[in-house]
């Protein structure tokens, strides 16, 4: 510190005076701790002009010496940097320091505390941080302190309770915690206090009651907590309370309404219950009342309608219900703004609105009023807001609304609006606003709409209109917001949408539009987003829309555009791009890899050609890629490796070729992968495994080889796992059952070999198909599968298993399709499986029972068995010696009619041949037979269809079975 600095210090501690020239010093020491003066301010601050009192922002009071006092500095709004000077303390008859609203850092100086005679500190609208000083609260002449909108921490200090003679102590806008302290409830003079925007905690002091003279008392946008003291209702002078944003609860206090004096009440933003106190109608000069964002319930009281000084009455976003008040608008001869949105009021509209003469806005929203809007609202000529959207609203907008001439805002969206919109909204020119989405309004969009030449925005989604768009709309200079989706909207889009040249936002999706896009879109420069889908729109993309350079969003699906996209390409903002569902060919142009924000592009089921573009590399923002349903060729560009950011890739149905690459498995949040129906080949990378986020794994209809690797157990969030159509071999991994959250699972048509894991009936979530079939699967089908208590679908057909059904198949309630034709299972299927058609079973000649109805009759396992082994013995024993007796009784005939022998032993060849498809078409004897009596279905029932089980023996004549007939069946 320089010595004339440090002698003077010295000179103030031991209360001798300073001289004139010291005071020249002390002010040329303030002024090195400005750094920055760009407005030359100081520019009279100088030894070479020692007559301080004429310096710019100083003020000295004459004295009885020829020696004058400094006793105001104020270099306010002067853009100063820098910081305090501890010099300012050596001005001991300063009574006010202004450096307000200047750009001066660092913290406040304690020593500060020494100017005794201070009555005016103002250090607001600074960048000052640190803490407040305590010692400032030993100023006890001090009157005014406004040191907010700075950077200051810590708490308030205590000693300010001192302040006897302070009147505003002004805090605002700084990061200030811990709680208010009580002690300032010893301010008697105190009129303004002001302490919102911190970070103070706790309740409110109770003694602040007893500052009585105080005006003013904000503390919005804290943290404090508790109740609102009704102390403060004797606070007989208050005209401003504003607690707004806060976490105060319980209930309004009924004794605010004894403070006569209060204009302005502001609550907004707390936890507060209960109902609104009736005593508040008592507030007769209050002027605003905003209760909005808190608790409360109830009804609102009809007795608010007489205050006839208030002007905004907010009470939305509570849990206010029943009707609204008749009455509120009885004597509110000066409310312009009445907000009554986000409750949960009911009933009518009242008609006695229109009483409010003076109402400017009106909120309604967001509540459950029904009925139609009263035509006696349309009388409100001062109404510049109308806001009844998201209601049970009927009828039809009235033509009535003409008269509403000062309206800027009409919002009627989201209601059950009928009718036409009338012709006469085209009087409103000081529309800005017109949203009326979501009803079920019909008839043509009025061509009078061009008058309204203040529209900036305009919503007309979700309703019923019918006709082409109006020209007129090409009128609308102003006009920044279309959106006309979802309509039944015909004809062509209008050429003169050009004109509207501050269109950010097009919108005419989902109507029934045809013709091209018209080339004067391209002189929409501002424009945004170009949402056309779901349209008939046909043709070229013209060139022009080459000059829509600021395209973040454009959606051009489902239509029937072809030729190039060239012309979109040339935006770099892009984040979503979807031409889906179109003619478009060429090659797709590498300009789409110029916007490194896009995060959507999707151009599939298109006739696209050539290679998959290595700019799309580029996008490394990029998130979903969809080519799908292409003609592109070539390889899979490894540039695609740079986009980490990646969780859907969809290349299904193109020629792509060669191997799937390695490094897919090095994309960390790929959740979908398509690969389906290319050309693809080689086997499965090992890297694809490492993909732990994987949700789809489609790889069907390719060329791919290899087994499938035990790796793909690793794939823990798999929900579709589709190999069909490869050329897959080897087992079935038992790590596919750690899949648990499964939902499909398709591995048809490969060539894979060994047994069905037991494992698979780990997989409890799949639901949608299990799908082996067209494999070379074989041993038995493991009991485990039943288990899989979701499945919809099973398909195990054409494969080798062998063995019976697991009882536990027949058991899946939710199984719908089953399949396990042509394969070689065995055994007799229970009444259970009748469920299912009998083509679920072909091929298995090995198997009966129901639905076949082909097997004889076994008793089910409820109590009744099967025959014996021994009773088998017997009737096999049986069954030979009558089949010997048969042949004995051929060979007789064959003997004794040697003609008809010759003609009957094609045919008794064939009834004993397994091989023969004729035996069961014609009769085992001829007529000459027929004095016996029995049928070939019952020598087919009793052999089980011939069933190797019944065989005993084969000869040069054929095969020979064994079958228990009954006596009383008679052959034919």
């Amino acid at each position: 510190m320089p010595l004339l600095l440090l002698l003077l210090l010295f000179a103030l501690s031991s209360g001798v005076s300073t001289q004139d020239n010291s005071t020249l010093h002390i002010l040329m020491e303030v002024k090195k701790s400005f750094l920055q003066d760009p407005l030359n301010v100081l520019q009279d601050w100088s030894l070479h002009n020692p007559n301080f009192c004429a310096w710019t922002g100083v003020s000295c009071s004459p004295t009885s010496s020829l020696q004058p006092r400094l006793v105001a500095l104020d270099l306010s709004n002067s853009s100063l940097r820098g910081s305090l000077s501890p010099a300012l303390a050596l001005l001991p008859h300063l009574l006010l320091l202004n450096l307000s609203s200047n750009h001066l850092s660092g913290p406040i100086p304690p020593t500060l505390s020494n100017l005794s005679s201070l009555e005016s500190l103002l250090l607001f609208s600074n960048q000052l941080s640190g803490p407040i000083p305590p010692q400032l609260g030993s100023l006890l002449n001090l009157q005014v302190l406004r040191i907010g909108d700075n950077f200051l921490t810590g708490p308030i200090p205590p000693s300010f309770g001192n302040l006897r003679n302070l009147v505003t102590l002004g805090l605002a806008s700084c990061t200030l915690t811990g709680r208010i302290p009580p002690e300032l409830g010893r301010l008697a003079q105190l009129q303004n206090l002001v302490l919102q925007q911190n970070q103070l905690d706790g309740p409110i002091p109770q003694e602040l009651a007893n500052c009585s003279s105080l005006i003013v008392f904000t503390a919005a946008l804290n943290r404090l907590n508790g109740s609102i003291p009704s102390g403060l209702a004797g606070l007989n002078n208050l005209r401003t309370l504003n607690l707004a944003n806060n976490t105060l609860s319980g209930e309004i206090p009924t004794q605010l309404g004894e403070m006569s004096q209060l204009r302005y009440l502001n609550l907004l933003g707390n936890q507060l219950q209960g109902t609104i106190p009736k005593s508040l109608a008592n507030l007769t000069d209050l002027q605003s009342l905003d209760l909005s964002g808190n608790r409360l319930s109830g009804e609102i009281p009809g007795e608010l309608g007489s205050m006839g000084q208030l002007v905004y009455l907010v009470l939305s976003s509570n849990n206010l219900t029943g009707d609204i008040p008749r009455g509120i608008c009885s004597n509110a001869s000066s409310l312009e703004y009445l907000m009554l949105a986000q409750n949960q009021l009911s009933g009518r509209i009242p008609t006695e609105l229109s009483d409010c003469k003076s109402l400017k806005q009106l909120d309604l929203s967001n509540n459950t009023l029904d009925g139609f809007i009263p035509e006696e609202l349309y009388e409100l000529h001062q109404l510049t807001d109308l806001l009844l959207n998201n209601n049970t609203l009927s009828g039809s907008i009235s033509p009535f609304i003409a008269n509403l001439t000062n309206l800027q805002t009409l919002a009627l969206y989201q209601n059950n609006l009928k009718g036409s919109l009338p012709k006469e909204v085209g009087m409103l020119g000081k529309l800005q606003i017109l949203y009326v989405y979501d009803n079920q309004l019909s008839g043509e969009i009025p061509v009078e709409i061009g008058n309204c030449s203040s529209l900036q925005m305009v919503d007309f989604f979700g309703n019923q209109f019918t006709g082409q768009i109006p020209i007129t709309i090409g009128r609308l200079k102003q006009l920044n917001f279309l959106h006309l989706r979802q309509n039944d909207l015909s004809g062509e889009i209008p050429a003169s949408l050009g004109n509207c040249h501050q269109l950010t936002i097009l919108d005419l999706a989902d109507n029934r539009l045809s013709g091209s896009i018209p080339a004067t879109l391209g002189h929409l420069q501002a424009l945004e987003q170009l949402m056309l889908y779901n349209n008939s729109l046909q043709g070229n993309l013209p060139d022009e829309l080459s000059s829509l350079t600021n395209l973040t969003r454009i959606n051009l699906s489902h239509n029937k555009l072809n030729g190039s996209i060239a012309p979109l390409c040339t935006s770099r903002n892009f984040l979503s791009f979807d031409v889906t569902n179109n003619g478009f060919d060429h090659e797709i142009p590498r300009q789409i890899g110029n916007s490194p924000a896009l995060e959507r592009l999707r151009l599939g089921n298109n006739l696209f050609t050539g290679q998959i573009p290595w700019t799309l590399g580029l996008l490394q923002q990029l998130s979903l890629l969809d080519l799908s349903g292409n003609l592109l060729t070539g390889q899979i560009p490894v540039q695609l490796s740079l986009c980490k950011r990646l969780t859907h890739l969809d290349l299904d149905r193109n020629l792509l070729s060669g191997p799937i690459p390695f490094w897919i498995g090095r994309l960390p949040l790929l959740g979908e992968l398509k690969l389906s129906a290319n050309k693809l080949s080689g086997s499965l990378p090992q890297e694809l495994f490492n993909c732990s986020n994987l949700l789809v794994l489609s790889l069907e209809d390719n060329s791919l080889n290899g087994t499938l690797p035990p790796e793909v157990g690793k794939l823990k969030s798999l929900n579709v796992l589709d190999f069909n159509g490869n050329q897959l071999s080897g087992p079935i991994p038992p790590t596919i059952g750690q899949l648990s959250k499964l939902y499909l699972l398709r591995l048809s048509r490969n060539s894979f070999s060994g047994e069905i894991p037991a494992e698979i009936g780990q997989l409890q979530n799949l639901q949608s198909v299990l799908d082996f079939s067209y494999n070379n699967l074989s041993g038995r089908i493991p009991s485990s599968i039943g288990r899989l208590s979701k499945l919809e679908a099973l398909d195990l057909s054409h494969n080798a298993l062998v063995g019976e059904i697991p009882p536990q198949v027949s058991e899946m309630s939710s199984l719908g399709r089953l399949n396990l034709s042509f394969n070689r299972l065995q055994g007799k299927l229970d009444k259970r499986y009748a469920r299912w058609p009998a083509t679920a079973f072909d091929g298995n000649w090995n198997l009966c029972g129901s639905p076949l109805q082909n097997c004889k009759d076994i008793k089910s396992a409820n109590g009744e068995t099967g025959l014996s082994e021994s009773s088998v013995v017997i009737i096999s024993a049986i069954s030979t010696t009558f089949a010997v007796i048969l042949l004995l009784l051929g060979a007789a005939l064959f003997f004794k009619h040697r003609r008809e022998a010759l003609r009957r032993g094609s045919a008794l060849d064939s009834a004993y041949s397994s091989s023969s498809s004729q035996a069961q078409r014609r009769p085992l004897f001829d007529n000459a037979a027929a004095k016996n009596d029995f049928r070939w279905i019952d020598i087919m029932e009793a052999t089980n269809n011939l069933s190797e089980e019944f065989i005993i023996g084969s000869g040069g004549s054929g095969t020979i079975y064994k079958a228990e007939l009954f006596t009383e069946r008679r052959w034919q």
